[in-house]
């Protein structure tokens, strides 16, 4: 099985970093690359990059599974079906040294890092991102496509809807019921049981300020 990993960014290379930690003897993946459909770049790491018609067109679904490595939301659910549209399937990727409880529930293409804990019952659904010494709390379940980075803490109980991201630092309040497309800045604490669908949450305890459909987290 040749593991690709979808996009050169930062996230990108920090997920080939973290594949070799995971699959050290290589005996999961005979081979990692890089698929990018802007750069210019063909190798980067040791590994092969190629845009994904060339990746479609040179190996089949049964030799091939995916990670996305693109912060953004939006971007994360678009390469997501451009991938599982055509047929292939996603991999899920623990680091050794998270904990994820036997009882939690990962989808395709969950990529969970260092010092991560996802605790009793938790859901992760299709796509999810966490980034490393995050703490997802007992019964949580998190929409598809979200971004949840350091050091955020979600409390039990509470849900995420899809396309959310979490800034560093980020906490939810147990048994919150978060919208999807929810931004929560650095920092941000959100006290409330229900947060709605499209707002950027900052501060302690966290305001709210409405984004427009469609708008990004970065740019």
């Amino acid at each position: 099985m040749i593991l690709a990993i979808y996009g050169t960014g930062g996230t990108g290379r920090e997920v080939h970093e973290i594949v070799r930690d995971v699959d050290a003897a290589g005996e999961r993946w005979e081979e990692v690359v890089f698929v990018d459909d802007v750069t210019d770049a063909r190798e980067l790491y040791g590994s092969r990059v190629m845009p994904f018609s060339q990746l479609a067109s040179e190996l089949s679904p049964e030799r091939v599974e995916f990670v996305v490595a693109v912060g953004e939301p939006t971007s994360r659910e678009l390469l997501y079906e451009r991938v599982t549209e055509a047929g292939y399937g996603l991999a899920t990727i623990v680091h050794p040294t998270a904990h994820v409880s036997p009882s939690a529930r990962l989808g395709a293409g969950v990529f969970v890092k260092m010092q991560s804990i996802v605790s009793a019952e938790a859901v992760l659904e299709d796509n999810v991102f966490v980034q490393a010494d995050v703490i997802v709390g007992h019964d949580v379940h998190v929409g598809r496509h979200t971004q949840i980075s350091a050091f955020s803490h979600i409390a039990g109980n509470a849900s995420l809807g899809q396309r959310c991201y979490l800034g560093v630092r980020a906490s939810v309040r147990e048994e919150c019921r978060m919208g999807d497309d929810v931004v929560c800045a650095m920092g941000a604490v959100v006290m409330e049981k229900r947060v709605p669908s499209r707002v950027l949450a900052m501060g302690n305890p966290a305001r709210y300020v409405r984004r427009k459909a469609g708008s990004k987290v970065f740019g």
